[in-house]
């Protein structure tokens, strides 16, 4: 069996060019959505302040200052054309009609625009607050018969109520934002980096297992099973010589990444290869079950497409699980490997408390699709020699 394993392993040469694509798309894609999305990347928004009071001038100030995005301010009209030409992700309108409310125009939902509304939403929230508890406090002191004065009350409201919401509030903008910050800002180049080469070294693994249609078609495969080997030998042979391929590209991705784009894999950098090698195992396995199923490598390179690039986008490689809102959709990400081995990876990385869970999840996935492609295989044996 040694032999053999060494055997398929000299032989992945034919298949060179492959690996070398597939690290090249992880690479080229994860610089190009970490670049995008995070970095110094500054969303442009264009603001309408058609209420011109102090509390908008410091909600475009923390916009821009704080939440940086690239601000320009310009009429309605001016505004409408910008969003219409696709110059901006949105337009900010601070109506008077509205009563100190505001208007998010864009032409469609976006990661920036959502975060954009949830930051207004915050901003407004605090105000709201603030007058609140001056009104209350004015109310105090007319009762009471205390002379004050209605503008520096509302300062002194605003200042206290600003640090205490800054700095001891339980629920804040700031906890959505750590949330968001792992995909969307500081660690976004992490996050693609892990996604895009989760997502390509699929590939290498489903048509290197896939090299057994080959060897059947060629009847390569006969003469295997006269030597003094198991069935089950040979199956091992061929699951060991990809997952040595998915290993590789894993850890030259997690050495691109800490030297090309300055990542940081966090203290644990052996635990997120551990993940990493537990994650080629289960996608070994799941392209073992694959191959199994279909009878040539035409039929593989039409259904490997479909199923991996599903489960990438399900499993949040393309896009952080974060931003969607739908249960079915969050659902089914529960049933790929992708998005355990991407909880897994970045609870290392940042430091968060780990969870076993998704090493379970990962190893059940693992051993199912392992079982059922090893059973499959064994039957389909049996029917071609009856």
């Amino acid at each position: 069996m040694k032999a053999l394993i060494k055997l398929k392993i000299r032989l992945m040469k034919d298949n060179l060019i492959l690996y070398v694509i597939m690290a090249a798309m992880s690479l080229i894609l994860s610089a190009v959505f970490g670049g995008t999305m995070g970095g110094s990347y500054s969303p442009t928004i264009v603001v309408v302040d058609e209420l011109q009071t102090v509390e908008t001038s410091n909600i475009i100030n923390d916009l821009q200052s704080e939440h940086a995005f690239n601000v320009k301010l310009m009429d309605y009209d001016a505004a409408l054309d910008e969003v219409m030409g696709r110059n901006v992700i949105a337009a900010v309108v601070f109506d008077k009609s509205l009563d100190q409310g505001v208007n998010v125009i864009q032409l469609r939902d976006t990661v920036e625009g959502f975060q954009l509304s949830r930051l207004l939403e915050d901003e407004l929230s605090l105000l709201e607050n603030i007058k609140t508890l001056d009104s209350q406090l004015s109310g105090i002191l007319v009762n009471e018969k205390i002379v004050f004065n209605q503008d520096d009350l509302y300062l002194e409201v605003k200042n206290t109520f600003g640090d205490q919401w800054e700095n001891k509030r339980p629920i804040t903008i700031e906890s959505y934002l750590v949330a968001s910050d792992n995909a969307l800002t500081s660690n976004v180049s992490r996050h693609y980096m892990i996604g895009m080469t989760l997502f390509f070294v699929t590939y290498s693994l489903m048509f290197t297992v896939g090299d057994f249609l080959e060897d059947k078609r060629l009847r390569t495969l006969d003469r295997m099973m006269i030597a003094p080997i198991s069935r089950r030998g040979i199956l091992f042979s061929n699951l060991v010589s990809s997952m040595v391929v998915g290993v590789l590209q894993i850890c030259f991705m997690v050495l691109a990444g800490k030297f090309l784009f300055h990542i940081d894999w966090g203290q644990n950098l052996l635990g997120v290869i551990g993940v990493g090698v537990l994650y080629i195992f289960v996608m070994t396995t799941l392209s073992l079950f694959v191959v199994s199923i279909v009878k040539t490598m035409a039929q593989l390179g039409a259904v490997s497409p479909i199923i991996l690039t599903g489960m990438g986008m399900l499993g949040g490689c393309m896009w952080p699980l974060e931003i969607i809102s739908s249960r079915l959709l969050l659902t089914l990400a529960n049933f790929t490997p992708h998005k355990w081995a991407l909880e897994a990876i970045e609870a290392l990385t940042n430091g968060n408390t780990f969870s076993y869970l998704p090493i379970l999840v990962l190893l059940g996935m693992g051993l199912t699709y392992l079982i059922l492609g090893e059973r499959v295989m064994y039957f389909k044996s049996l029917k071609d020699n009856q």
